[in-house]
């Protein structure tokens, strides 16, 4: 099989320049995959919560299933040294970095698949490094190569809407054609899920709103002008609505009236029990 570094060209003389960087969220494993679809995944790297790249260069690879990662590209270290810093609302503290992308086949970045079967804890291995288990770094093989990056994938249904908030927020800025033409054509009945505590809460879209121009007051602040939600990003700052999903109960004709959605509304309040247990309060 192809060898990534030889795809790479990085030679063996130049591997102590060289970190890998197998990023992988603390409680959500996919989250840095996420944060490269939403085009966020420097900056995400950037913050460590400890002096990890002491090296000039990154190469990052992303996970994206067992013993699957996704080529992130290589990233120099710029010269200023990281600087403290701290997110009191997560509760997190760390360093900050300075990088930039390099030029070492940006083309592939999204696109290289690398299946290593990484069977030591380290994530931030030299890249020279030979483990005392599994296969070293140097010699992780390519298992596929995609024509296209990686990206939010188009609108695959009603039944299968289940983002986050992040998500829904590139979903709205780039105005992606194929959920904007579906979401823009219904309304209906929705559910944004807190992903801490569980807690749901109904929703709809009805008299000239369609979900899609409801769904755009959510991607601008987080509580769309809901009281319940505004009160909540309220008590635990803005932040906090990054904890929140959204997905789709029940989608209506544009021509049905504003009753009708408001009763199915309610019956879906009365099924998950949202106002007793979740974020409902009428």
């Amino acid at each position: 099989m192809l060898k990534l570094l030889d795809v790479l060209k990085i030679s063996e003389g130049e591997l102590k320049q060289y970190k890998v960087h197998f990023a992988t969220g603390t409680n959500d494993k996919k989250k840095p995959y996420k944060k490269f679809l939403i085009g966020e995944f420097r900056e995400w790297q950037e913050c460590q919560t400890n002096k990890n790249f002491s090296r000039p260069y990154i190469l990052s690879l992303i996970y994206y299933g067992k013993d699957l990662w996704v080529y992130g590209g290589v990233y120099r270290v710029l010269d200023e040294p990281p600087v403290p810093i701290e997110i009191p609302e997560e509760h997190w503290r760390g360093w900050k970095y300075s990088t930039e992308l390099s030029d070492c086949q940006t083309d592939l970045i999204g696109r290289v698949f690398v299946s290593y079967k990484k069977e030591y804890r380290q994530s931030y291995p030299n890249l020279e490094m030979t483990p005392e288990n599994g296969i070293p770094p140097r010699d992780m093989c390519i298992s596929s190569v995609l024509d296209k990056r990686v990206s939010i994938n188009d609108f695959g249904g009603f039944d299968q809407v289940n983002i986050d908030y992040e998500t829904l927020q590139t979903i709205i800025r780039d105005e992606i054609p194929s959920w904007r033409s579906a979401l823009s054509n219904v309304k209906g009945v929705y559910l944004i899920a807190d992903k801490l505590t569980g807690k749901q809460y109904v929703g709809s879209a009805y008299g000239d709103e369609c979900i899609w121009q409801r769904w755009t007051a959510y991607a601008r602040d987080g509580h769309g002008g809901n009281r319940e939600l505004k009160a909540l990003l309220e008590r635990h700052g803005e932040t906090y609505r990054y904890n929140f999903k959204y997905s789709i109960l029940e989608v209506c004709n544009m021509n049905l009236g504003n009753e009708y959605i408001i009763g199915r509304e309610s019956y879906w309040k009365e099924v998950l029990q949202t106002r007793e247990f979740g974020l409902n309060q009428n």
